[in-house]
């Protein structure tokens, strides 16, 4: 698995320094230098780890003799796929309803996937950051703070 991991991030690494970064690569300065180099830079990093990852993993693989494809189990498969759906879910929902609304829902969604039991940590944790969100939009902005 680590190796398809590492050929897909190379791949898209590779998209990036070829086609992405030049032809849409912006015009302001981040960390005083040109956009286009710190995401050039950032491109060859991911390009270097993943093509490093495929390697070690494509050296384990042979050394095991074990095939490069198979098919993952279905479990391991669903363990692979839920959090893109979860995601999913959430920008669907933040399309159709004000983020304030949704925010709660999906922090405490995820404090609960991640074994938050106590009830009012899940509340205060859901709760804070999007009172704060709606303090800063509806108040705060509108009458010229931020």
């Amino acid at each position: 698995m680590n190796f398809w991991s590492g050929l897909g991030v190379t791949a898209i690494a590779g998209l990036l320094l070829v086609w992405i970064i030049p032809a849409y690569g912006g015009r302001g300065f981040a960390v005083g230098m040109h956009p286009r180099t710190l995401a050039t830079l950032g491109a060859w990093v991911m390009l270097a780890c993943a093509a490093a990852l495929a390697l070690l993993s494509a050296v384990a693989l042979i050394r095991q003799r074990q095939p490069f494809a198979r098919l993952p189990e279905i479990g391991h498969l669903w363990h692979q796929t839920w959090p893109f759906l979860y995601v999913l879910g959430f920008i669907v929902l933040v399309d159709r309803f004000p983020l304030t609304w949704v925010a709660p829902a999906l922090i405490a969604g995820l404090l609960l996937i991640l074994g938050e039991r106590r009830w009012h940590v899940v509340v205060l944790t859901a709760a804070i950051p999007a009172a704060c969100l709606y303090v800063l939009t509806a108040h705060l902005m509108r009458i010229g703070v931020v």
